[in-house]
């Protein structure tokens, strides 16, 4: 009996050392320390290890752009389709939640592409934050507004952000039934009457990202007076309503296309 508990002391030492170099593993791999990786791979720690956020070796590596860690550990058989918690794998993290001043573009050249998502887009305004003016009703207001044509405007701008800076990483489809997901945009321009200063305009956007058509909304996020060229101005008419909201639309395209790009490929791989 002793000797067995004696054998059973030792196995027990032995796994908790195990543990121990699987949590300086991650370690070692989030620093790129392609040394520290492979002693302690040779040692034993798990190659699929995972922290608090369900990030594997990989999947770290990859996010903070260590591309020689990232073959290493590709080398050893590590699992390139493994996500973490919210489903990202190490190719979303490395393009899309980069970490450091890593090699990212190395990192992605190394990493299985995913397929291409499919991505279906709805745009509308809302009248709701037209307020008020000091130059005519509430009513005309909201035909100035709707005579500006914000959400084609909008809709032109995605579309050639997608083939021009957004490397093309989604593919657009007119029917969300044929999307893997689909982004529901609302712009929400606002106007309230500010007396001797004129009309107060600025513009949020309010971004959706659905499974599917009425089905559940996986992330979402209001954007709008972030950038200080996009902060409220005034209007002394309505007539200058379409040149101050027209220009507040393209700056917004990009940061909206990564945010959802992001999110379409992490929910289209779980399905």
């Amino acid at each position: 009996m002793r000797f067995l508990a004696a054998v059973l002391l030792s196995a027990s030492a032995l796994f908790a050392q195990g543990e121990d170099f699987s949590a300086d593993l991650l370690q070692a791999a989030l620093r790129g320390r392609n040394d520290q990786v492979k002693a302690f791979l040779d040692d034993g720690a798990n190659l699929e290890a995972v922290d608090t956020n369900g990030r594997t070796p990989l999947l770290l590596a990859a996010q903070h752009g260590h591309a020689a860690t990232v073959e290493l550990l590709l080398g050893r058989g590590a699992n390139a389709s493994a996500r973490d918690r919210e489903g990202a794998t190490a190719y979303v993290l490395a393009m899309f939640h980069p970490a450091g001043h890593g090699n990212r573009e190395a990192v992605l050249k190394l990493l299985p592409a995913p397929p291409r998502p499919k991505m279906a887009i709805e745009v509308k305004w809302s009248p709701l934050k037209l307020v008020s003016s000091c130059f005519g009703t509430r009513d005309a207001v909201v035909r100035t507004v709707d005579d500006a044509h914000l959400d084609d405007q909008f809709s032109r701008a995605f579309a050639d952000y997608v083939q021009s800076s957004g490397r093309n990483l989604v593919q657009l489809v007119g029917r969300a039934e044929d999307a893997d997901g689909l982004l529901r945009v609302e712009l929400q321009p606002a106007a309230a009457c500010a007396a001797q200063a004129g009309d107060t305009l600025s513009l949020s956007i309010e971004v959706q990202v659905l499974r599917e058509l009425g089905g559940k909304v996986v992330w979402q996020k209001v954007f709008g007076n972030g950038l200080k060229e996009l902060r409220a101005q005034h209007a002394a008419n309505l007539e200058q309503y379409a040149p101050m909201f027209r220009p507040w639309i393209q700056p917004h395209a990009g940061p909206i296309y990564w945010a959802a790009a992001g999110e379409l490929y992490r929910i289209a791989g779980a399905r």
